[in-house]
């Protein structure tokens, strides 16, 4: 058997060795379609049996995709091993730090030495990955943690500040770069000319500079998010930051559209004006009409799979990602098309499956959210090597100071007129934080990059972009979480899981419901909540099954499921620990000192 083992081997390298057999080539047809045939055909020929082949050229993209991938999440479980580093600095600061490293590796070392495009297959930072891959599972991820009613407290405020705080502060940053680049403080802009070499001055336009300053303004929910969730600040704190870096995506998408339009017109008119102010509410509602339509839709499903449930999880990742996509293909606004989707779904389709099925979607979205937070951060770090960049200093720095002042400026602004029909009015010290955490991160980055190549500002903008990403989430988000402790800001307390306050809710809900059936009317319910509270009462009767589970019974079987382990192994992990104390009480200090 050995013999025939080492013949056979010996075989298998005698042809792997040999030359190979003539392949008879097809004809040559000068048709497009042959020729990509022939090519193909090229491609795959075989000039030999082989043991194993290097088919890098083919594979390159996504192995190198998965190697970051596998990359960002090693980089997480080793920054939560380091206790110190995680005080000093946050996770996405050292992840940013880490794509700087990799770049300039593959930049002086496997690009500068490579003589071929073995490595111009490596993943890159785009808008369409950015927006269509990577950032759908992280808004997903924060919408079902909006079914919350904190955040439904909070929504009138966040879409006060994510409307009209952003509208100020992108004409206020605008106007004033341009007034600052018109006269001169911050110095002129020269670029070279590719064909001649000569250098050329050139001057920013309004309408430039409120491109830029559409892109820069807004807050960013990715880098919001990635910095709030490690000082767990109070929930309402929580929601008016994320809640507007959320909702600000409709004003940030609108105005960058419009001034992109408007930039080929010679007179903008009354028309022009009404049409962006109308794409606005097209933009928001239509997006949220998308996502709530996807949401009902999968209620309905999910109301019929209680004998298929390993479909479930299926149908709700699909159905979110179809939410998204169909939002944008009608030129609406994503962001918004998953947040009325995940809060749709939360309220009617997570009642009706199961327990595995909820788990398997609630952290299925959670590691997906995750790992794509990871991979955002290592790409900014990337393109700070691989992008073109022009660095201005007096832009830069203009940007810096005109966005920190006029975010100080409309938090301040705004919320004294929230306040002003508030119970729970917006203290000073949470204005600051909510002024100093308007975190800028990958969108407005992204939105940078899609502009065109043929324009001289397109550098410009990168680069600026680039440099406020990093000050905001190294300066910022590094030094947000002692900002939180000198000012005492109060913190999300973590309680024991009780389900009284629960009960105690629901029961004053249904004893409300009983006094207005018998009253006739409810003063402290406006027409328009009575309208909504009927219609959501006959889409629950339409969209869940009879046995549905609410959130309330999915916590009261979490914690008789807690209590049922406590009961079962306590005792006789008590019963181990004093047989153990009352064992070392015998042995001298010193044995126990070498043991």
């Amino acid at each position: 058997m050995k013999k025939l083992c080492l013949l056979v081997l010996t075989f298998l390298v005698f042809v792997t060795s040999c030359d190979g057999v003539d392949v008879v080539k097809p004809p040559t047809n000068t048709s497009a379609e042959n020729s990509h045939e022939t090519s193909d055909h090229d491609a795959h020929e075989s000039h030999g049996v082989h043991l194993a082949s290097w088919r890098w050229d083919e594979f390159s993209s996504p192995i190198l995709f998965t190697g970051m991938i596998i990359s960002a999440v090693i980089l997480k479980i080793i920054f939560h091993h380091l206790p110190r580093l995680e005080k000093l600095l946050p996770e996405s600061c050292v992840l940013i730090v880490v794509g700087i490293l990799c770049g300039l590796f593959i930049d002086n070392v496997l690009l500068h030495h490579s003589e071929d495009n073995r490595f111009s297959a490596f993943p890159k930072f785009t808008a369409n990955l950015f927006f269509n891959i990577l950032l759908p599972p992280i808004i997903f991820d924060s919408a079902l943690s909006l079914y919350n009613k904190e955040f439904l407290a909070e929504f009138a405020s966040v879409v006060i500040f994510a409307v009209f705080g952003t509208l100020f502060n992108v004409f206020a940053v605008g106007y004033s770069l341009y007034g600052l680049s018109s006269s001169g403080i911050i110095g002129t802009f020269e670029t070279v000319n590719a064909t001649t070499g000569l250098s050329v001055e050139h001057q920013l336009q309004p309408i430039e500079c409120l491109i830029f300053s559409s892109l820069i303004s807004a807050v960013d929910p990715v880098a919001v998010l990635a910095i709030f969730e490690q000082i767990h600040v109070n929930m309402g704190l929580y929601f008016l930051v994320f809640g507007e870096s959320l909702f600000n995506d409709g004003v940030t998408v609108v105005l960058y559209n419009t001034f992109i339009a408007l930039m080929g017109m010679n007179t903008i008119g009354l028309m022009e004006i009404f049409m962006a102010v109308l794409s606005f509410f097209t933009v928001v509602f239509g997006g949220a009409f998308i996502g709530c339509f996807h949401g009902l839709f999968v209620s309905l499903i999910t109301r019929f799979t209680r004998h298929v449930r390993v479909v479930e999880p299926l149908i709700i990742f699909s159905t979110a990602y179809s939410a998204f996509l169909f939002a944008e293909v009608f030129h609406w606004s994503g962001i918004i098309s998953i947040i009325g989707y995940g809060i749709t779904t939360k309220r009617f389709a997570f009642q009706n499956i199961s327990q595995k099925s909820f788990t398997t979607v609630k952290y299925s979205t959670k590691t997906l959210a995750s790992t794509s937070d990871c991979i955002i951060f290592l790409f900014l770090g990337l393109e700070l090597i691989e992008e073109k960049h022009y660095p201005h200093p007096g832009f830069i720095v203009a940007t810096i100071l005109l966005c920190l002042f006029f975010r100080f400026i409309s938090t301040f602004l705004f919320s004294s007129l929230v306040n002003l029909g508030r119970l729970d009015k917006i203290t000073l010290k949470e204005q600051f934080i909510m002024a100093y955490g308007g975190l800028r991160g990958a969108v407005g980055f992204s939105l940078a990059v899609v502009l065109r190549h043929d324009v001289w500002y397109r550098d410009l903008f990168v680069t600026t972009a680039l440099v406020m990403v990093f000050f905001t989430v190294f300066l910022q988000g590094g030094t947000i979480g002692l900002l939180v402790k000198l000012l005492d800001i109060e913190l999300n307390k973590k309680t024991d899981s009780k389900i009284c306050p629960d009960i105690q809710a629901k029961v004053m809900d249904d004893v409300t419901e009983g006094i207005v059936a018998v009253c006739g009317k409810n003063k402290a319910k406006g027409a328009v909540m009575q309208r909504i509270s009927i219609i959501d009462k006959k889409l629950k009767s339409l969209l869940t099954h009879d046995d549905s589970k609410t959130q309330l019974q999915r916590k009261f079987e979490r914690i008789a499921l807690d209590e049922h382990y406590t009961n079962l192994y306590a005792p006789r992990l008590i019963a181990e620990n004093t047989e153990h104390e009352t064992n070392n009480r015998g042995i001298p200090e010193e044995s126990l000192k070498k043991t």
